[in-house]
């Protein structure tokens, strides 16, 4: 049970950690503090930062459903906050913090979501 209890804990944290980081970024989009994201991302940021805040209570109550939502938030996020940034973003340098704790936190999430749903069947 304890195995059980800590990839929910590691899940639901990454989640957390994941909508800050994805709220922050899209509230420096909107106030235009360099370095933001291009306002072509807004979108894709709101629909990862809405995806995530919805997997949040299903990954809490065990759900399948969240744990494929969470699995689809943690790609959606290393696709904005990957190491791929630091070869494709002139900015790479000040977002270096974003790109490794988003990272960290896309790869736990992920590998939570698998080991949970294999539990679970």
């Amino acid at each position: 049970m304890e195995n059980r209890s800590s990839t929910l804990q590691a899940g639901i944290s990454s989640l957390m950690g994941l909508i800050v980081i994805n709220w922050v970024m899209l509230s420096a989009l909107f106030a235009q503090v360099p370095p933001n994201p291009p306002g072509r991302f807004g979108p894709y940021i709101g629909a990862t930062l809405a995806l995530a805040v919805l997997s949040l209570p299903l990954r809490f109550w065990r759900n399948r459903i969240g744990y494929i939502s969470s699995i689809i938030v943690g790609l959606m996020c290393l696709v904005s906050l990957g190491p791929q940034k630091f070869f494709f973003e002139e900015a790479a340098v000040s977002l270096s913090p974003v790109v490794i704790l988003g990272s960290i936190l896309s790869v736990v999430l992920i590998i939570s979501s698998i080991m949970a749903w294999r539990e679970k069947d």
